[in-house]
């Protein structure tokens, strides 16, 4: 085997290197009727599945945070200083934001209270109380998150197909700041389609082999 120069052989691509410059996020009550999301790009444009409504405008300084919680259980071994067995009792993914508009959706999940009913009063008051014990909401949430524009641009895509709010931190009213709506949500497995997450990478400016996977065949 011939000798190589690091250049030849290191392997590094900045192409390869992306940001979520852009991003929205979807979410629908759960329905056990809802179709399976496999693609997000129909090859001209972006195809967003039917009943998802948007969070609208999240802030800029939190983005959005994808947690992953993983508990493990080890097994040690009389002379060696590693684990010789590892496995994982549990791997939970979350998801954290902070949506800005006030509307109700993002009620919805900060309230924990379905509102798809809810009207105004003969005087347009809007009126929400909170119950004693929530009935916890299940929702699907969609993810789209987009790098470089036209031709170039990319999507990265995470759906969670069952997933919870599992906190909603404190709000502040002042007259410095917009009233903020910061939401954790959980992924659960679902059952029909088998994963708490599906991740999708799609878009005209995908380079499938500088990723390492193989180009799309016709169909």
């Amino acid at each position: 085997m011939a000798g190589a120069s690091f250049e030849t052989i290191k392997g590094h691509n900045p192409k390869n290197i992306r940001k979520i410059l852009e991003m929205a996020i979807f979410v629908k009550r759960y329905d056990d009727a809802d179709e399976e999301i496999t693609s997000i790009w129909d090859g001209s444009g972006l195809a967003l599945p039917p009943g998802y409504e948007s969070v609208g405008l999240t802030t800029k300084s939190d983005g959005a945070t994808w947690t992953r919680d993983q508990e493990v259980s080890d097994v040690t071994s009389h002379g060696y200083a590693e684990p010789t067995r590892r496995d994982v009792l549990s791997d939970q993914t979350g998801l954290q934001f902070t949506a800005q508009e006030a509307k109700r959706t993002t009620l919805e999940l900060d309230k924990g209270v379905d509102l798809s009913t809810l009207s105004s009063d003969a005087n347009g008051n809007v009126i929400i109380d909170k119950p004693s014990r929530p009935q916890p909401l299940y929702w699907r949430v969609l993810a789209i998150g987009k790098d470089g524009d036209g031709p170039d641009a990319i999507y990265v895509v995470r759906w969670l197909p069952r997933a919870q709010v599992t906190e909603n931190a404190e709000q502040k009213w002042s007259e410095e700041d917009e009233l903020k709506f910061p939401a954790t949500l959980s992924a659960y497995n679902d059952p029909k389609v088998g994963t708490s997450m599906r991740e999708i990478w799609a878009g005209p400016g995908l380079d499938h082999e500088a990723m390492g996977f193989p180009s799309p065949t016709a169909g």
